[in-house]
């Protein structure tokens, strides 16, 4: 192009022919197509560091001159196409445009560029407060479902649409004072500056322009995966400033009116609990946790607009194009009692009345899309994303993020509203909960990698730690809950047969056999550190273990086998000081912490310190310190837990009678000693490779045994079963034996089929001391579990491309197998031959 060519790049308002007004009306030229395929072929490849093309763009002001003029008056598919893809394009969030947090920092964006893109998208989202505008992505929308089958192109446009008016509603709000022209404008007590304003305003058009219908009928499509991830980012900003408590609250006070109202119209899509009786703990971080796609594939730098679909049929319901004809708008309902009978009209008359609407009308607005969505689309949703987010191969973890922020937010409503079951059917899954531990237990390990970085920012990585547990923690207590009420209506038959016929009773008999998800608790509890993560963290992952232990010791009583989880083995694993002082850490904001919470605290102090007989486990200082504060206020609790404080303040004061010391050291059940590593050097070895089949010389195999007879001597025995172990289990993923019971072993099936090398984990000190040893490192490295002896990950690795033969053959590597520890059939391996060292063979004819 030759305005292209004559700027070196960087366009001039001269040499931009796109259009022009005339008479109120904006008339394309003939080259409007080309600039705009070239604009965008061009922004996408322009210098991340100074981005010429889109500062001079803004410059311009081609968004109020040509992109929104041509979005709303000009008609031609392809144009309307490009125009799109620049808007979204103009629109990313400044958040993609910065060089990621853990890039040098002398390369980052300069502060003026950073103000300059933030007024731009300022500006942007004020344009966007036009209903005409909105109106016109609105209806393209609605036409694009009205052509059925959708085509490639169709699905692809879609997309589009959808991610501009997520980057708009992204966008921030700018804030000015009231100019004396707006106040002649606007009525007194009109307040532009006024925090979320601009984006109630939004909302409220959207949603009267019949975009929340739009979004739940785009979930009915066959093709709905390609639009998934935008549809959960939109919603997530639709509730961004909504807590889920406050829509809980008033979700009750909604069906409270219904139940008195003699008019029950608006009542027949569900039931709802009384909020006197719920079994629902109201309380979450979800909200607060901050949701960003600063990394999302859509806004990435490399953005590729052109992905490959498959053109499958519609499977869905046909959208009636919603008219904002001024004939159509005079129609509508006059009365109040009218707007509460169809949820469509009731925007359409909000919109009419209220031109400013407030906090409580949004969230009035989004409580009535509630139900809808959980009826219509939450299930859709969850599943599409679910088995999307399994097949990628790469994680990204702005879409982990918003996946699990779905389930947190949305899971609570369920049983509040009686949500039938069958609308969760791809929700109450054991695959997810299983997919919720294995994201959890990644995000442990990176957390541990990314704190040990002292420049980087953590708050990001904590908000993910803190999502994980809540998704799994919304999970049980959604599964609790309406485990409670399938009981409640089973009143003429309570065989156990029929219980099990229900998928939530099969769903909570799983958890019996989920080890990983029990263990993962105890991981956080332990690598809890109070330097970089916060008490409201520790009381979730606590709040999220009671919740589990209740699941548990239901399901235990009513499964058929009960000999499969022994409850009490289980608690034994809390019976050490680490864990106990986190609970002691989390019992300084019993005033704060809230019943639940202080429950979940106190049961766990009663299985250690009564059940198990482990009270000088509870005589521990910071224990000891939060019970005489409770004391000394005079805090109100059950009498249990007040017969507890008393029984061990009493233990405590007996045995610091008899011991001057105060305390016996002794009792507490230490860690094997770590041996004083011998003169072997650590370093200057070759990494491991993960081949299929990695074969050994005579001298590494002498090494191996080397090292493993140095570390039974030194009393890492246990540990090295641990390893073993997790040889086994993967063995037996890899031969199929876990295939319709993943569950079992989430960690290793979950990660053979993401095609992922197998994480080691260790669950307990005992097995964290292990790795604490450079000794035992080195064993590791030598085997191919680990990669470096630096340690680059906390935790070993099992090589994906390893065949069962291998896992097997590795295993023996550490000692004779025992038969318990097999679940599959050995037949099912070829013959292994394990090589021994000649040194191994001569120490035995010694012996």
């Amino acid at each position: 192009m030759d305005w292209m060519t004559l700027t070196v790049g960087i366009p001039c308002l001269s040499h931009v022919p796109l259009g022009m007004f005339y008479r109120d009306k904006y008339y394309i030229s003939d080259e409007c197509l080309a600039c705009l395929s070239e604009i965008n072929a061009k922004i996408n490849c322009e210098d991340p560091n100074t981005r010429p093309l889109r500062r001079a763009l803004i410059f311009m002001d081609i968004l109020n001159k040509d992109l929104i003029p041509i979005l709303i008056h000009v008609n031609q598919p392809s144009i309307i196409r490009s125009t799109v893809e620049l808007l979204i394009w103009l629109t990313i969030p400044v958040d993609c445009l910065i060089p990621a947090r853990e890039m040098p920092a002398d390369i980052s964006m300069p502060k003026f560029m950073v103000h300059e893109f933030t007024q731009f998208l300022c500006s942007a989202k004020e344009a966007f407060l036009d209903p005409n505008v909105t109106q016109a992505v609105v209806d393209r929308l609605s036409f694009c479902l009205t052509h059925q089958p959708l085509t490639t192109r169709n699905c692809e446009f879609i997309n589009y649409l959808l991610l501009l008016i997520r980057n708009v509603l992204y966008a921030p709000e700018r804030h000015i004072n009231i100019t004396e022209t707006e106040e002649r404008m606007h009525p007194v007590g009109h307040d532009t500056a006024s925090d979320g304003s601009q984006q109630r305003r939004l909302i409220w058009v959207l949603f009267a322009q019949g975009f929340d219908q739009i979004l739940i009928s785009l979930l009915t499509y066959s093709q709905k995966g390609e639009w998934v991830m935008t549809i959960v980012q939109l919603i997530a900003l639709l509730y961004q400033r909504h807590p889920a408590d406050k829509m809980q609250k008033l979700l009750d006070r909604k069906a409270n009116t219904n139940c008195s109202s003699k008019d029950d119209d608006a009542s027949n899509t569900c039931q709802y609990f009384d909020s006197t009786n719920s079994t629902i703990t109201g309380s979450s971080a979800a909200e607060d946790i901050g949701l960003r796609f600063a990394n999302c594939p859509e806004t990435s730098r490399k953005y590729d607009p052109l992905v490959p679909m498959q053109d499958n049929d519609r499977n869905g319901v046909n959208v009636q194009r919603i008219s904002k004809g001024k004939e159509e708008k005079k129609s509508k309902g006059t009365s109040h009692k009218q707007k509460q009978n169809k949820h469509s009209e009731s925007h359409h008359f909000k919109t009419k009345i209220i031109c400013d609407p407030s906090e409580e009308d949004v969230s009035q607005l989004l409580v009535e899309f509630i139900p809808i969505f959980l009826q219509n689309g939450f299930n859709a949703l969850v599943g599409e994303l679910h088995q999307k987010l399994i097949q990628q191969d790469v994680l990204v973890h702005s879409e982990k993020s918003f996946f699990l922020w779905l389930i947190t937010y949305f899971m609570r409503f369920a049983p509040q509203l009686k949500l039938d079951e069958k609308y969760l059917k791809n929700v109450f899954v054991i695959d997810l909960l299983c997919n919720l531990t294995w994201d959890a237990i990644h995000q442990t390990e990176e957390f541990e990698v990314k704190s040990l970085q002292p420049s980087l920012d953590l708050n990001p990585f904590l908000r993910r730690l803190h999502l994980g547990i809540t998704a799994i923690s919304e999970f049980l207590q959604a599964l609790d809950a309406y485990c409670t009420l399938a009981e409640s209506k089973q009143t003429i038959d309570n065989s156990r047969e029929n219980k099990k016929q229900s998928n939530v009773f099969q769903l909570r008999e799983y958890l019996l056999a989920i080890n990983d998800l029990r263990q993962l608790f105890l991981l956080r509890l332990r690598l809890f550190n109070p330097i970089n993560q916060s008490r409201r963290y520790l009381c979730e992952i606590i709040k999220a273990n009671h919740i589990l232990l209740l699941s548990l010791e239901r399901a235990t009583k009513l499964s058929a086998s009960q000999k499969s989880f022994d409850i009490s083995e289980h608690l034994k694993q809390f019976c050490c000081r680490t864990i106990m002082a986190r609970y002691g850490t989390a019992l300084r904001d019993f005033k704060t912490n809230g019943p639940f919470v202080n429950d979940s605290i106190f049961t766990v102090l009663h299985h250690v310190g009564i059940d198990l007989d482990q009270v000088d486990l509870l005589c521990d200082p910071v224990i000891l310190h939060n019970f005489s504060q409770i004391w000394a206020c005079e805090f109100k609790l059950c009498e249990d837990w007040e017969d507890l404080i008393e029984y061990v303040v009493q233990k405590f004061m007996q045995d610091y009678r008899t011991k001057t010391d105060g305390f016996d050291e002794g009792s507490v059940p230490g860690i094997p000693d770590q041996m004083q590593d011998k003169q072997i050097s650590l370093y200057n070895h070759t990494e491991s490779t993960a081949c299929e089949n990695p074969s050994f010389t005579e001298a590494e195999l002498a090494e191996i045994q080397i090292l493993k007879t140095q570390l039974v001597a030194s009393g890492f025995q246990q540990q090295l079963c641990w390893i073993q172990k997790s040889l086994l289990v993967a063995c037996s993923a890899r031969l199929g034996t876990y295939v319709n019971e993943e569950f079992r072993n989430p960690v290793a099936c979950l990660s053979l089929k993401m095609r992922l090398p197998c994480p080691i984990i260790p669950w307990t000190e005992v097995q964290a001391s292990a790795l604490n040893s450079n000794l035992f490192r080195l064993l590791l490295h030598r085997m191919g579990l680990q990669t470096s002896v630096a340690q680059t990950v906390p935790f070993p690795r099992i090589p994906f491309a390893w065949s069962a033969e291998t896992l097997y053959r590795a295993a023996l590597f550490l000692g004779p197998v025992d038969s318990q520890n097999i679940d599959f059939d050995l037949q099912c391996l070829t013959k292994v031959e394990l090589q021994v060292p000649p040194c191994h063979i001569n120490s035995l004819a010694d012996g």
